[in-house]
């Protein structure tokens, strides 16, 4: 599948001449399909040419090339990467904490100084951004985004600690085969909100959702697309490709954005994937 997609981007790029999202996104791609079969240094030469060429809205490409260090025992390359990842590619400090690849380094004291550091390589990430105001505002439509996603479990009494702390118990349940326990924490996992509460969440979500991108249109139309409100988007799915006020002003400002480099060529795919799957579903 994964070979599939990179032919396709292959193709892609020739046919419509390449940007510098298509050699970004080919050279993630083969660097990913590297680590995973275990040819580290090779993936680190992908990693670093590909963030030479852009640096995406996204901190993975960093951590993973600091990964591929670590398994080359590579120490001084993997704390040099893991800061990057944090001051150039915005990693969040739950991210740095958790990503899985650092799990085996938790008593390093380079992590450790790495975490006590965080807030220093954080405003240094901070200091770059271009308009202060308007990623932050970006931030806040995210935060009520997630918010009304989340409010049917906040009603039901569990808070995102409680979540977070029951997903990793669950799946360490299971790889110890403990049904018991497994169970226990299944009503958190896969927690549906109480009947009482659907028709008001799910309202809540509508009207929050409507006056999300009505918003994010208008910080568009003044201040270009924002890449980092991709998830704002994204909630408007279930709409796509339908003549309305939301795909009839992205649709054609994306494209352009595409065709101009300003944009990945694989943005609109799971869009696509979505409409197909919802088609088929019906």
């Amino acid at each position: 599948m994964k070979k599939t997609i990179l032919l396709l981007l292959i193709i892609s790029s020739f046919s419509y001449g390449q940007t510098k999202y298509d050699k970004h996104d080919g050279l993630i791609s083969e660097a990913n399909d590297l680590r995973e079969n275990g040819n580290y240094e090779q993936a680190i030469v992908k990693y670093k040419n590909a963030l030479e060429i852009l640096i995406p809205n996204s901190s993975s490409p960093f951590f993973n090339l600091a990964d591929c260090a670590l398994n080359l025992d590579d120490l001084p390359l993997a704390n040099e990467w893991i800061r990057k990842g944090v001051s150039i590619g915005g990693a969040k400090k739950i991210y740095l904490e958790k990503y899985k690849g650092f799990s085996k380094i938790q008593d390093k004291e380079f992590y450790k100084k790495i975490v006590s550091d965080y807030n220093e390589l954080r405003q240094t990430y901070f200091s770059s951004i271009e308009n202060i105001d308007i990623y932050l505002e970006i931030e806040k439509l995210k935060l009520k985004d997630q918010f009304v996603r989340k409010a049917g479990m906040y009603l039901d009494g569990y808070n995102d600690t409680d979540y977070h702390n029951a997903v990793q118990a669950f799946f360490k349940a299971k790889r110890e085969n403990d049904t018991i326990k497994t169970k226990e924490l299944k009503k958190i996992v896969f927690h549906k909100t109480d009947a009482k509460y659907t028709s008001i969440t799910s309202l809540l979500m509508r009207k929050t959702d409507s006056l999300n991108v009505e918003r994010l249109i208008e910080i568009t139309k003044k201040h270009g697309w924002q890449e980092r409100s991709w998830i704002i988007l994204w909630h408007q799915r279930g709409t796509y490709g339908k003549d309305n006020y939301i795909w009839n002003y992205f649709k054609p400002l994306i494209d352009k954005e595409i065709e101009d480099g300003k944009v990945s060529r694989n943005f609109w795919r799971p869009f696509i994937e979505h409409k197909k799957s919802h088609h088929h579903k019906k």
